[in-house]
């Protein structure tokens, strides 16, 4: 009989620690991809701004509008802009974010 209960307990034991192991891992992972998709998300995000931005400075400057005062004023609105949808890009995946971290 101890015998028998020694062996139960012990199969008992893997499969609850099997059980553990793999919900902890599919956790784990789940969220570690969710948080790589996210920052490559801001990444790309931030990275075309900037692109867009360089590319429109760079059409002002070399049509020399830049010194002109509507050029400067187009320059300054592409800025601000390229500025907000960066903003709104991170408070976007922020908010994807933040159900995932806290669940």
């Amino acid at each position: 009989m101890a015998a028998g209960l020694a062996a139960a307990f012990a199969a008992g034991l893997a499969a609850a620690l099997a059980a553990g192991f793999a919900a902890a891992f599919a956790t784990g992972f789940a969220a570690g991809l969710a948080a790589a998709l996210a920052a490559g998300l801001a990444a790309a995000f931030a990275a075309g701004f900037a692109a867009a931005l360089a590319g429109a400075l760079a059409a002002a400057f070399g049509a020399a509008a830049f010194f002109t005062a509507a050029g400067f004023a187009a320059a300054l609105a592409a800025g601000f802009f390229a500025g907000a949808f960066a903003a709104g890009a991170l408070v976007v995946v922020f908010a994807m974010r933040c159900p995932l971290r806290f669940a």
